[in-house]
């Protein structure tokens, strides 16, 4: 019989709140995360947070966050977490849980134990005296604020700037973003900051949790490669007196007042940090993105490309990237790159669209399959890539057909379509649905609208279809 049967939700909390130090110490908790998260009793944005993590300690502090947070926020349902945890599968992966378990089956934990009541926090005088500043320390905090005033400008434009650019990628927050966040409060809104910048003629993002100094951490991001911000330098300025500090604008202005402004932090000489000094493993991942372009979900288990800085997961590239290439130390190239090979050597016939519409999926599988991913990527924030009935009030009775993008995907991998007027049909639905379903909505209505006019454009590009043979 399983124990748990025998326990009283209070008792349960009382185990639960007991370990939480020891379950935050489990080596690689994705597993665990990922179980909670499917039985939803964490929420999606922590749980990404952690699964964006690489360093072990941020990653045990932050699942004792999510641990702690699960105490507070969802305690009636302490008895759906020791259900989820001790499912064998489970308790394989992670023996503490099995040891756990054992003492519940065993009696080792002792219940009747008392603990003392929880202390948020015991005020002092020092606190009570800082909560009422005296005149003295107003007029001395009004002389550092004005001192500091420069430094605050820039930080307020930062996080004004991430703030618009809500769809940037979640990177992993490293030790030195944290001790940064700590310094100025409210800048980096728990993800990792990324800048607008630029070099000459060359255009990049800046990503915050990469950067280390000018020759560490591949911190900028282009279309084709990250750059430390010294190989972005000599991509753009040739002359051999460049400087990535004067020379690498941020709204128009150098780059060298984020660093002043410690915003960007600059690692020291003797930093061990993986940025400073990377192994093989970590050099090689910096060429890469560190979430998947598709699912947008971090994770060890990325496949990366060798000709661009995308990474997907197996299962979100097109088509599925099978296990036998995987750590065979062959070259693999996406599907996005194998596409622009084609057309560079391809003679590019232009085409009227009933013939590309009647064309076989056979003959364009590998067209198919990048006009698909290029709609995952244009879908920044994944309104059209899951059924729409699970998660939208109303849908079904709105609408008679639904369609979305991972089913779209799914037909083309079990070769469900014929030719490609089938697959745009499909597509075509989508925004459809979308429009009629979100007449008074203006904001999805118009994401749908865009969408489709990405499609449509890139449709044309892909078939090499002409504007004047466009009916």
């Amino acid at each position: 019989m399983d124990p748990l049967d025998f326990l009283e939700p209070e008792e349960l909390l009382r185990f639960f709140a007991c370990n939480k130090t020891e379950i935050s110490c489990l080596d690689k908790p994705q597993t665990l995360l990922s179980v909670l998260r499917d039985h939803n009793l964490i929420p999606e944005d922590r749980y990404k947070n952690v699964m964006c993590m690489k360093s072990k300690e941020n990653i045990k502090q932050a699942l004792y966050g999510v641990l702690d947070w699960l105490e507070t926020e969802r305690s009636q349902y302490m008895k759906l977490f020791w259900t989820c945890v001790f499912k064998e599968s489970i308790m394989n992966v992670y023996p503490t849980l099995k040891i756990l378990r054992n003492s519940l089956m065993d009696g080792t934990f002792q219940f009747y134990t008392a603990l003392p009541e929880k202390v948020e926090k015991v005020e002092t005088t020092n606190d009570k005296k800082r909560k009422q500043p005296s005149e003295d320390g107003e007029e001395e905090e009004e002389q550092t604020n004005t001192e500091r005033k420069k430094k605050k400008n820039i930080i307020r434009r930062v996080c004004s700037e991430e703030e618009q650019a809500g769809s940037s990628a979640q990177l992993p927050r490293d030790d030195h973003e944290e001790q940064q966040a700590d310094k100025e409060p409210g800048c980096s809104h728990g993800n990792s900051l990324v800048f607008k910048v630029t070099c000459g003629a060359e255009v990049g993002t800046l990503h915050k949790t990469r950067f280390a100094s000018g020759t560490c951490g591949k911190s900028i991001r282009t279309e084709t490669s990250w750059d430390t911000p010294e190989e972005f330098v000599k991509k753009s300025l040739p002359q051999p007196d460049a400087s990535w500090r004067k020379d690498i604008q941020w709204e128009g202005k150098p780059l060298c007042e984020l660093t002043q402004a410690n915003v960007l932090s600059l690692h020291s000489l003797v930093c061990e940090c993986r940025l400073c000094r990377p192994d093989c493993d970590d050099l090689e991942s910096q060429k890469n993105d560190d979430e998947c372009c598709v699912c947008r979900r971090a994770g060890v288990e990325l496949v990366m490309c060798d000709d661009c800085p995308l990474s997907f997961h197996q299962m979100c590239h097109l088509p599925d990237v099978p296990h036998n290439i995987l750590g065979d130390g062959r070259p693999w190239v996406c599907t996005f790159c194998v596409f622009r090979r084609n057309q560079e050597w391809q003679d590019s016939e232009e085409l009227s669209p009933v013939p590309a519409l009647s064309r076989r999926i056979s003959a364009s599988l590998m067209q198919c399959q990048y006009l698909l991913l290029f709609l995952y990527v244009a879908d920044e924030e994944q309104i059209f890539t899951s059924d729409p009935r699970l998660y939208v009030e109303g849908y079904t009775n709105a609408v008679r057909t639904p369609m979305w993008l991972d089913k779209v995907a799914e037909k083309l991998q079990k070769k469900t379509y014929q030719t490609v007027r089938e697959l745009v049909s499909d597509i075509q639905l989508i925004f459809t649905n979308c429009a009629s379903f979100n007449r008074d909505n203006e904001e999805f209505h118009t994401k749908g609208a865009r969408l489709k006019e990405l499609f449509e454009r890139e449709f044309k590009n892909v078939f090499s279809i002409s504007e004047e043979t466009d009916d």
